[in-house]
C-alpha cells in the first residue's frame, strides 16, 4: 500500500515540473511589447490623441516613455524625443525636442503649455 502512495506521488510531481515549466515558456512569449507601437498613442485621453495624431499624416508610432502622468493623472506630459513620424521633421530641432503638458480640467484635457527641450523634464 505504501509503495503505491509513493509511486503516485512520484508521478504527481512529475506531471507537476512538466506543467510548471510548460507554463514559464508561455509566460516569457506573451510578455513582448515592442519599443515602437502605436497602443502607446491610442491609448491616449481622446482629446490628446487626436492632437498627436494632427502632427503626423500617417499614424505615428511612440516609445515607452513618450507620455507620462503625474499628479494622479491631472497632467500628461508627452515627450516627442521618443515619438516617431516619417511626415513631420520639426518636432525635433537644434533647440531640442517638442514637449507638451496637457492638464485635466472640467473632464477634458487641455494643453496647458508646449515647448522644446532637450532630455526629459
Amino acid at each position: 500500500m505504501m509503495v503505491c502512495h509513493r509511486v503516485f506521488l512520484a508521478i504527481m510531481l512529475l506531471g507537476l515540473a512538466g506543467n510548471l515549466s510548460t507554463a514559464f515558456a508561455r509566460g516569457s512569449l506573451g510578455n513582448t511589447d515592442p519599443p515602437w507601437n502605436a497602443e502607446h498613442i491610442d491609448h491616449l485621453p481622446e482629446e490628446v490623441r487626436r492632437a498627436v495624431i494632427r502632427l503626423c499624416r500617417q499614424h505615428p508610432n511612440a516609445a515607452h516613455y513618450f507620455a507620462t502622468y503625474s499628479e494622479n493623472s491631472r497632467l500628461i506630459n508627452l515627450h516627442f524625443e521618443h515619438f516617431h513620424c516619417q511626415t513631420n521633421k520639426m518636432l525635433c530641432t537644434q533647440a531640442g525636442c517638442l514637449h507638451q503638458v496637457y492638464v485635466l480640467s472640467g473632464g477634458h484635457y487641455r494643453l496647458l503649455r508646449s515647448y522644446y527641450r532637450h532630455g526629459n523634464d
